[in-house]
């Protein structure tokens, strides 16, 4: 749950304790199917994780929300699960969102 009352919903896969990278999700998209097997299986040791951006799948709208507010969200889902340090990948639409 983020401070402003939205839900973020979001999934991990690949190695637990492995480089934690969030990713970004295209446009149209959702978290599901944001890591293909075959990427994967490229690079063991990576804990990947994926989230619903404001208004797609499973995660609230965000009234008036801008691309730069992806920060915020990136933040609040790696405060959610202890990340120190991570790494940032956009996909397609993803990527304005990810640099942002």
């Amino acid at each position: 749950m983020m401070r402003d009352g939205r839900r973020l919903a979001f999934e991990e896969w690949g190695d637990a304790g492995g480089t934690p990278v969030v990713l970004l999700h295209g446009t149209p998209g959702c978290r599901y199917g944001a890591v293909p097997e075959k990427v994967m299986q490229a690079r063991p040791g990576v804990r990947f994780i994926a989230y619903d951006r404001p208004g797609y799948g499973d995660s609230d709208r965000g009234p008036g929300r801008r691309v730069a507010d992806a920060a915020r969200d990136v933040a609040a889902v790696a405060d959610a699960l202890g990340l120190d340090r991570f790494a940032v990948l956009g996909r397609s639409g993803g990527a304005p969102h990810a640099l942002a």
